[in-house]
C-alpha cells in the first residue's frame, strides 16, 4: 500500500469520526436556543411549599385523619404552633372522564365528541391517573390510543399522578394532600353552560386545627365536550379555598405539572419544559431541555420568580411536552380570562430526584400567599391544554393565539444550519401536496422534483463550468510552472503573473468552489425537512405506500433488533435500516456519473495526484453518509435517495449535453457579449466582478510602489 493511499485512508477516517462526533450537534431535535431570555438556574432550593411531594401506594395509606409534615421552611411545628389534621375519605376512588376508547365510531356520539380520556383519582383531589388522547394512536398499528400522561412508579414504591393539588401551607405548617383521599359526593356528572357542556367531577377535603374545622378546599374539573374540528383539548380546573375559622389564616397552595411526558424519538430525549412570559403586553417563549433540569442545584429549575416580575415579567403559562404533545397550564380568573397574579414561584422538577430515571419531568405551581379573614375564601383557576401541538389551533384560536403557544411548535424549528421560516415552509408544502397526493412518501418524492427543477440551471452550470476550467488549467499548467521557476522566491509577482495569467484565458479561480453549490443550496432544505419530520403532527404514523416504511418521521427498521447493539460514542443500533443503504448505494452512482473532463496531457503532477484524490474520496464520502443518516427519519433517507436517484438522471443529460457540445467544438467558445447599447460617449463599459477585483490588485500594487519609491 502506497503512502498516497495510507494518507487517504487516514484523511477519510478524520472525517468520519468528526461526522460521528458533530453531526448529531448539526441536526439537533432540541434546538441550542433556549428563547429570548434565559432561565436562571437556582443556587438554592425552593420553599417548602415547592419541594415535591409524592403519592403514596394505596395499601401504606392510613386512616381518616393525616399526618401533618414539616413547616414552611422546613422545620417541625414548634409547640406553640397549631396542629393540623386532614379529614380524608374512607377509600381511594378513580372515574372516568371523556371519552368512551372501547364504543364503536357509530354506536356512542356523544362520547366520541370528547377529544381525551380521563382517568381522575380522588387522590390529590383529582390528579389525572391517565389522559388518553382519543383521535392519536400509541404505535403504527393503532391498537391502542396515545397515551399522554401516565403515572409514574419510583424505586422505592412510591407513585407520582399529574395535575393534583399537592400541599397547602396553614400559617406556616405545611400539609401534603396529593396522598390524601378527598371526598366526592356526587361523583361524575353532566354539566350545561351557555359557553359548553360536558362532564364535571367535585372533590373537597377540610383541615382542622386544635380549634376545630379551619380550611376547606373544593377542587371541580370540566371537560367540555369538543370534537376534532373544534381544534381544542381543554380541561379546567377550579379550586375554592374558604377559611372555616372564626380567625385568620395565611395560606400557600402548591400544584403539580403533567407527568409520565414520554419522549417522541427513540433517537434523542425531546422532553422539554416550555413558558411563557408576559412582557410588554405580549407573551414571549423560553425552552428548558429536560438535561438541563438533571443539571439544576437540587433537580429543581426555578422559571418564575413573583420577586423578579418587574425585570421577568408576568408568568402566562407553562408546559410539559415532547415534539409532537404537550400539557399546557395557564392560570385563569373567574370570568376565563388569563390571570398572571395567582402563582408566585414555578418550577420544573425531577420528580423522584433521581437523574437516572425517565418521563418523571413535571412542574410545581406555589401560590402567592392569601390571608383569608374569618369566612373569606379565593379561587385559583387554571386552564389546561392537553394534547398535540396543533399549528392551525394554535394559531386560529384567539385564546391560545393571545398566549402564543405556537412558540411550543416554533421552537423546534429554530436549528444552527436553518432558518425557522424554511422549516415552517417545507411543513407547509409537504401537507400542501399531500392533499394533492394523499401520501406523504409521494409528496416526499413531489418535493424533490420541485427542487430538483428549480436548482437544474444552477447544477448544469456549475458541471459545465467545471469541466470547462478543468479543461482550461490543464492547459495553463506548463506555463503556471513556468512562473514558480521564474520568480521562486518573489511570492507576491508570482501571483501577479498567475492572475494575468487566469484572465488570459478566462479561468475564474474561484470557480472550484461552486462544485459543491447545489448540494450547499439543498443542505438547508434537508435539515428544513429533518426538523419539520419531528415537529409536523401531520406526518406522524405515516407511511410509504404500502412498503416496510411505516413510519416517515422514525427510521424505516426493516428489521428491528430485540435487543439494541451499542457501538463506540454510545451509538445505539435498534434495527437493520434498509434506507440508508440505498441512500449510499445512490449516492454513490451518482457520484460516478458526475461529468469528468478528458485527461489533458499537460496536467502536473500535483494536479494529477488531486484529481486521483478526489476519486478515491468520492467512494469514503458515500460510506459516511450511510453511517451519518443510518438512524436519521426514513423521511429524511427517502428525500436524498430520490434525490441522487434523480441527480443520475440529471447528471446523465448534462454529460450528453457537454458531449454534444464538445463534438461541436462550443464547449470552449466564450459567452456572447451584448451589444453597449444606450452608453453615453466616454462612458466606460461596467466590468465584471473578477475583472473589478484585478483591477483592485493592480492598483494597489502601483500604489505600494510609489511609496517605495
Amino acid at each position: 500500500m502506497d503512502k498516497d493511499t495510507v494518507r487517504n485512508m487516514l484523511i477519510a477516517a478524520a472525517i468520519f469520526f468528526g461526522i460521528l462526533i458533530v453531526g448529531p450537534r448539526l441536526l439537533p431535535l432540541q434546538p441550542p436556543n433556549r428563547g429570548e431570555d434565559a432561565v436562571r438556574e437556582v443556587a438554592d432550593g425552593p420553599d417548602r411549599e415547592a419541594q415535591p411531594t409524592e403519592t403514596t401506594p394505596p395499601a401504606s395509606q392510613g386512616g381518616a385523619i393525616g399526618e401533618v409534615r414539616s413547616g414552611a421552611r422546613g422545620e417541625a411545628p414548634g409547640d406553640g404552633e397549631a396542629a393540623v389534621s386532614v379529614r380524608e375519605a374512607d377509600v381511594e376512588r378513580v372515574e372516568k372522564m371523556g371519552a368512551d376508547l372501547d364504543a364503536e365510531a357509530g354506536d356512542e356520539p356523544e362520547a366520541i365528541a370528547y377529544r381525551m380520556q380521563l382517568v381522575v383519582s380522588n387522590l390529590g383531589g383529582g390528579s389525572i391517573v391517565s389522559a388518553t388522547l382519543s383521535d392519536h394512536d400509541e404505535t403504527v398499528d393503532g391498537k391502542e390510543k396515545y397515551k399522554l400522561l401516565a403515572p409514574f412508579e419510583a424505586a422505592d414504591g412510591r407513585r407520582y399522578l399529574s395535575l393534583g393539588i399537592n400541599g397547602i401551607s396553614i400559617d406556616g405548617v405545611y400539609v401534603s394532600l396529593s396522598d390524601k383521599k378527598w371526598h366526592s359526593e356526587e361523583g361524575l356528572t353532566d354539566y350545561y353552560s351557555d359557553a359548553s357542556d360536558g362532564q364535571q367531577i367535585e372533590f373537597f377535603i377540610d383541615l382542622h386545627d386544635k380549634a376545630g374545622p379551619a380550611v376547606r378546599l373544593t377542587r371541580r374539573l370540566r371537560l367540555p365536550r369538543q370534537p376534532e374540528d373544534t381544534g381544542r383539548h381543554d380541561l379546567f380546573s377550579d379550586l375554592e379555598i374558604e377559611n372555616l375559622s372564626d380567625h385568620e389564616h395565611r395560606v400557600v397552595v402548591t400544584m403539580g405539572g403533567g407527568m409520565g411526558v414520554r419522549r417522541a424519538s427513540p433517537r434523542l430525549d425531546d422532553r422539554v419544559v416550555d413558558f411563557g412570559m408576559i412582557r410588554e403586553g405580549r407573551v414571549t417563549g423560553t425552552r428548558v431541555p429536560r438535561a438541563d433540569v438533571s443539571k439544576a442545584d437540587g433537580l429543581r429549575y426555578r422559571l418564575f420568580d413573583a420577586s423578579a416580575e418587574s425585570t421577568e415579567g408576568k408568568f402566562a403559562w407553562a408546559a410539559t411536552a415532547n415534539s409532537y404533545f404537550t400539557c399546557t397550564i395557564a392560570p385563569q380568573n373567574a370570568a376565563g380570562q388569563p390571570d398572571a397574579s395567582q402563582f408566585r414561584d414555578v418550577w420544573a422538577v425531577d420528580a423522584d430526584g433521581d437523574t437516572a430515571t425517565e418521563d418523571d419531568l413535571t412542574l410545581r405551581l406555589v401560590t402567592v400567599p392569601k390571608t383569608l379573614q374569618a369566612g373569606e375564601g379565593f379561587s385559583l383557576a387554571v386552564a389546561i391544554y392537553l394534547g398535540e401541538k396543533d399549528p392551525k389551533a394554535f394559531k386560529g384560536e384567539e385564546d391560545y393565539q393571545a398566549a402564543n403557544y405556537y412558540f411550543q411548535i416554533e421552537q423546534g424549528f429554530s436549528s444552527c444550519c436553518t432558518i425557522p421560516l424554511l422549516v415552517e415552509m417545507m411543513i407547509g408544502l409537504l401537507n400542501g401536496l399531500h392533499w394533492i397526493i394523499p401520501d406523504y412518501g409521494l409528496a416526499i418524492i413531489m418535493l424533490v422534483l420541485i427542487v430538483r427543477g428549480t436548482l437544474h440551471p444552477v447544477t448544469k452550470w456549475q458541471q459545465v463550468s467545471m469541466v470547462r476550467m478543468q479543461s482550461k488549467m490543464g492547459e495553463v499548467a506548463p506555463r503556471l510552472a513556468e512562473l514558480k521557476k521564474k520568480y521562486p522566491n518573489d511570492r507576491q509577482k508570482q501571483q501577479q503573473e498567475q492572475m494575468k495569467l487566469y484572465k488570459e484565458h478566462g479561468i475564474n479561480p474561484m470557480g472550484q468552489m461552486t462544485s459543491c453549490l447545489p448540494m450547499a443550496l439543498q443542505m438547508p432544505i434537508w435539515i428544513a425537512l429533518f426538523m419539520s419530520l419531528g415537529n409536523n403532527i401531520e406526518m406522524r404514523h405515516e407511511g410509504f405506500l404500502f412498503t416496510w416504511v411505516r413510519d416517515l418521521t422514525q427510521p424505516d427498521a426493516l428489521i428491528p433488533f430485540a435487543t439494541p447493539f451499542v457501538l463506540p460514542f454510545g451509538i445505539e443500533l435498534r434495527s437493520f435500516n434498509l434506507l440508508p443503504l440505498l441512500v449510499s448505494l445512490t449516492m454513490y452512482i451518482q457520484q460516478k456519473l458526475m461529468p469528468k473532463p478528458k485527461p489533458n496531457p499537460n496536467q502536473t503532477d500535483e494536479q494529477k495526484q488531486q484529481q486521483a484524490m478526489m476519486q478515491k474520496m468520492m467512494p469514503m464520502m458515500s460510506i459516511m453518509m450511510l453511517f451519518f443518516f443510518y438512524g436519521a427519519p426514513s423521511g429524511l433517507n427517502l428525500y436524498i435517495m430520490s434525490s441522487s436517484i434523480f441527480g443520475a438522471i440529471e447528471q446523465a443529460r448534462i454529460r450528453k449535453h457537454i458531449r454534444d457540445r464538445e463534438e461541436a467544438g462550443t464547449l470552449h467558445a466564450p459567452p456572447k457579449k451584448k451589444a453597449a447599447t444606450g452608453m453615453a460617449r466616454g462612458e466606460k463599459p461596467k466590468l465584471g466582478w473578477f475583472s473589478r477585483l484585478t483591477q483592485m490588485a493592480d492598483d494597489a500594487q502601483k500604489q505600494q510602489k510609489r511609496r517605495g519609491a
